[in-house]
């Protein structure tokens, strides 16, 4: 029998009769709301659950990406008081998950969220009970990292925590025998560390309620508070890796499926940064906890008055068509788009260790090649800056080639730009990686929108 699930937005026709345990909200290629089971959405890039393994994961390109305009941050004057966007319950009850995405979605790095129904199925049992019988709850699910920006001056030791929050509602109830509303169910949060850190669970032995107050409307959260060492002691950023997952188990009639059902995990990581500082808000990052499964893209547009018009046609150019950039050459790429797979990777100068010697290099190469082609007076009186791309502030800069030995296909475009608008980019760039917390080797994406 087909039967009819109550979403956050409309009602939804379930995929399979009789799904046992969780299944996600989705929408059907045609528009149409659906619900599938978790256990067949396509995870093409999940978390891994080794330390080493997790390392490479977390540079690798990921299946899912969330957009940010640099023009938000492009603006003249003083920009407002930038804070982390994050995710709230009903944003994630009505999200509209495509059919195509991961269980997880990210509304940022600092946001994650799933909904949908845990499904208590019973199979027919004929000559008794020749029907299905089916109870649910709907679960919204979502997380939020802590960035933790403190004014100029502060001295707090850096902090690292995260919240999930959990709010059920009334599901599904049919067939001849329904589940007894009196039947316990427990909600358990996981965080697993995958290095020597801690994190600690404010609710560590997790929630119990019954089915009926489940089914009634019941909220809880789970804190989640790090300590411990990162897991390399060479990284200055002090890194922990976990994943974290959601267990639902029920005490219902065995013959009611599935006794214990857990949401795939996602990707928490942590840190004690305290480098990165918005001059504009006047903040800086004292360590933060975000979600690491998902990519960052970085839009730039190349529209009738946008601040930085000519700076996204740069990149536009070199992007598409290196061979039409100086220094150019056939067969060389120049990284960044998300068609071309290759992330651009953060450099920060203010670790040291080299990382200055590199942003140097990357600015003095690229300066030197405005001179090479449009000779020393490029800047026509002031009026226009070196605007380089891949930018000096990641390892695909224009020394990327002096610090790999040469010889590679990987090249770099710089020219003559439009002073206010380069430096308008520059400024921007320098507040998003503050707001969105990308740090020293984390990986993103650049578009360019019309």
């Amino acid at each position: 029998m087909a039967s009819a699930l109550t979403t956050g937005t409309a009602a939804a026709e379930t995929t399979t009769d009789g799904q046992a345990g969780l299944v996600s909200d989705r929408q059907s290629p045609t528009g149409q709301p659906v619900q599938v089971p978790v256990s067949a959405v396509n995870q093409t890039n999940p978390p891994p659950r080794t330390l080493a393994e997790r390392v490479r994961w977390e540079s690798a390109p990921k299946q899912e990406t969330y957009s940010a305009d640099i023009g938000k941050y492009a603006t003249s004057g003083p920009a407002p008081l930038i804070a982390v966007d994050p995710v709230t319950l009903d944003e994630c009850d009505n999200h509209e998950f495509p059919s195509g995405d991961p269980v997880w979605w990210h509304k940022n790095h600092y946001s994650t969220c799933w909904s949908g129904f845990d499904n208590l199925y019973k199979p027919a049992s004929c000559p008794i009970f020749c029907s299905d019988s089916l109870n649910s709850f709907r679960l919204v699910v979502i997380g939020v990292g802590d960035s933790n920006v403190v004014p100029p001056g502060t001295t707090s030791p850096p902090v690292r925590k995260a919240r999930f929050t959990i709010r059920t509602s009334e599901g599904q109830k049919y067939g001849p025998e329904p589940a007894p509303d009196s039947s316990l169910i427990q909600l358990r949060l996981n965080c697993v560390a995958l290095d020597d850190s801690t994190c600690q669970n404010s609710q560590s032995g997790g929630v119990t309620r019954t089915l009926g107050e489940l089914r009634s409307g019941f909220e809880t959260s789970f804190d989640l508070t790090i300590s411990g060492p990162g897991a390399f002691p060479d990284d200055p950023d002090q890194k922990t890796y976990y994943n974290t997952s959601l267990t639902i188990t029920n005490t219902l009639p065995p013959d009611y499926l599935p006794p214990e059902v857990s949401l795939p995990d996602d990707a928490l990581r942590c840190d004690t940064s305290t480098y990165t500082f918005n001059v504009d808000t006047q903040r800086r990052d004292n360590g933060a906890c975000i979600f690491t499964n998902v990519d960052a893209v970085l839009h730039y547009s190349k529209a009738a008055g946008s601040p930085v018009k000519a700076v996204a046609e740069h990149i536009e150019l070199a992007q598409t068509h290196p061979e039409n950039t100086k220094p150019g050459g056939v067969g060389k790429n120049i990284p960044g788009s998300r068609a071309s797979g290759a992330h651009l990777f953060r450099l920060v100068p203010e670790l040291g260790v080299g990382r200055d010697d590199r942003y140097e290099a990357n600015r003095l190469i690229a300066v030197a090649n405005c001179i090479r082609f449009w000779g020393l007076g490029y800047t026509k009186g002031g009026t226009l800056d070196c605007d380089e791309y891949p930018f000096a502030s990641t390892y695909e800069g224009a020394a990327y080639n002096l610090w790999n030995g040469g010889g590679t296909a990987v090249s770099y475009s710089s020219m003559p730009l439009d002073r206010s608008q380069n430096r308008a980019a520059g400024r921007a760039l320098g507040i998003w990686y503050s707001v969105d917390h990308i740090l020293e080797k984390d990986g993103y994406y650049v578009q360019i929108d019309s």
